[in-house]
């Protein structure tokens, strides 16, 4: 009797160590197919002078993107040529240090004075890349510190877990938007640095056209710029689209009959691979109604040692992150949140942000107060946060106010396309957009870069050393939709939640009902319960993996749960 019941005992316990062993396995793969945190060393190799691929890359866009991709080509080819449209980017203005004091605003940049987060995955990302980035941080006022987010849900602080208590959380850079044009500029200088780079080159126009080789369709030869003082030809070993949302690659491809099995758009006759589409269906795109609010201000020193902040916070950047839970009535008024957060040069900023129209978007401090007034949190919210916006409320005359309709978030599906050119990638947001709110698009953007670098680095193993091999193309967006996909599809199911949000043309919004449940029990659970907090946390801090939050004791929690609330 005793040897049956030991069997009983064992064989759940066996199961839950295969499960554990097998996650953990999954999960370290994961950590370089789709995060690319384990493959982050890689940015810090490069190719001998001989093994350079002779020729230039074309940088189309001096994007944060545009700037990482000319980083990683100098690696690969010998020489780099950015192409950047406003002028102002290129002088010394674009450049300077005090970057805060820029008197020019970056045209395309729709959230140049609103918040913006930005990762650890970020950081160590860069870190790679630029020896010297703590220098230049310190230069321009950017603070490096532990990526503490003050995680609030619904009123109920999320504990730091363990793992963080032990080793302190990673590191990350802290700006506002503002700043984020000032970290755009540290990574300008360091780009930019000649010492460092020799063989990158920067030139202000706008690309109108790739042309396709006269002797081979199947690469590009040629990228068309229109300059102030006429049109110029260069020749291009690569050809990159970091345009942004523009997305003019599109267009460059079209002109030119890629993207099709005949050379020509696509027809109810013509039949696709499986798998594959023509150039005119690649995009895809949902519209969760975001909108949100950045009060942005300059502070005194003296100022910022008056605010009534508990003694924990005092020397953190991060105040306070407030999230709505996702119980009916807070989807019902379109889920909301609110950032506190001090940045570089002395900036605090004030972020509030919500889905739909059925909120108020608040336009200045005191409509702000109301706003975090009519959240239902299960705690009350700390009044030492309305003793913050009391303080902001005196000076609000001085803040400078940035509120938003976010557009919507879109993906181009360049991994299921036909016959494109060898030497033709995009990167960063000229291929995919995703919720700003969750803070990945630097990172998505790195992701992307890491991904070039990859491929990159593989052409020179195969043997390949002085152009790039036919597949280049097909494998890079491969690659950078492995590593990306994962962020786009957690956003939309999330995002698929909330009753405002125009979904995929053929989806509805009932699709990933189960993940979104079980999400919200385990960010329920998160105040209590080690694992879920510190999925929380590594997902902020862009460190963790698909899979995080299917640790077999969190799931069986977290399925429990959801079983008793039903």
């Amino acid at each position: 009797m005793l040897y049956w019941l030991s069997v009983l005992l064992a064989i759940p316990i066996g199961v839950y160590l295969l499960l554990l062993i097998g996650w953990h396995l999954l999960r370290r793969h994961l950590l370089s197919k789709t995060s690319g945190v384990l493959e982050l060393p890689l940015l810090a190799r490069s190719r001998s002078s001989a093994q350079k691929i002779p020729g230039t890359a074309v940088i189309c866009g001096g994007s944060i993107a545009g700037l990482f991709a000319a980083r990683v080509c100098h690696d690969h080819f010998e020489r780099v040529l950015i192409v950047e449209a406003e002028p102002w980017v290129a002088s010394e203005e674009g450049r300077r240090v005090d970057g805060w004091k820029q008197t020019h605003q970056r045209s395309r940049v729709m959230q140049f004075t609103s918040l913006h987060m930005s990762q650890a995955f970020v950081y160590r990302a860069m870190k790679y890349m630029f020896p010297d980035l703590e220098e230049e941080c310190r230069r321009s006022e950017i603070s490096i510190m532990p990526a503490d987010p003050a995680f609030v849900v619904s009123g109920v602080p999320i504990p730091m877990p363990s793992p963080y208590r032990e080793s302190g959380f990673p590191l990350a850079m802290f700006a506002s938007r503002m700043g984020t044009e000032l970290t755009r500029t540290v990574i300008r200088r360091l780009v930019l640095d000649k010492t460092a780079h020799p063989n990158i080159e920067y030139i202000t126009g706008t690309v109108t056209d790739v042309l396709p080789s006269p002797t081979d369709h199947s690469r590009l030869s040629t990228v068309v710029v229109r300059t102030v003082s006429g049109i110029q030809e260069f020749e291009a070993a690569l050809v990159a689209d970091c345009t942004g949302p523009a997305r003019v690659g599109l267009k460059w491809l079209q002109r030119h009959g890629y993207g099709y099995l005949n050379s020509a758009p696509s027809s109810g006759s013509q039949k696709y691979p499986h798998g594959t589409l023509p150039l005119d269906q690649l995009k895809i795109s949902l519209d969760q109604k975001l909108r949100y609010t950045s009060i942005l201000f300059r502070l005194r020193p003296e100022f910022h040692d008056s605010l009534p902040l508990p003694s924990h916070l005092k020397n953190l950047k991060k105040i306070c992150t407030y999230i709505d839970d996702g119980s009916e009535e807070s989807l019902k008024v379109g889920k909301g949140m609110f950032v506190l957060v001090r940045g570089d040069g002395g900036h605090l900023c004030a972020f509030t942000g919500h889905y739909g129209s059925v909120r108020s978007q608040p336009t200045n401090i005191t409509e702000m107060k109301d706003y975090v007034r009519s959240f239902k949190p299960k705690e009350p919210i700390p009044e030492w946060i309305f003793g913050i916006l009391d303080m902001l409320e005196d000076i609000q005359d001085e803040g400078s106010v940035s509120a938003l309709k976010i557009p919507p978030t879109t993906n181009i599906q360049y991994h299921r396309a036909v016959n494109l050119p060898s030497n033709f990638v995009a990167l960063g947001d000229s291929v995919i957009t995703v919720n700003p709110v969750y803070g990945e698009g630097t990172a998505k953007a790195l992701r992307c870069v890491l991904s070039l670098h990859k491929m990159l680095h593989s052409a020179l193993s195969s043997g390949v050393k002085d152009t790039l091999p036919p597949d280049f193309s097909v494998k890079s967006f491969a690659e950078a939709h492995g590593k990306t996909d994962w962020m786009w599809q957690s956003t939309r199911l999330a995002d698929y939640g909330l009753p405002t949000t125009e979904p995929i043309m053929g989806e509805t919004l009932s699709s990933g009902a189960f993940w979104r449940r079980y999400g919200n029990h385990m960010q329920a659970l998160a105040p209590k319960n080690e694992l879920a907090a510190w999925v929380l946390y590594t997902m902020l801090a862009g460190l963790g993996t698909p899979i995080d939050a299917m640790h077999p004791r969190l799931m069986f929690r977290v399925l429990w749960s959801m079983c008793w609330s039903s």
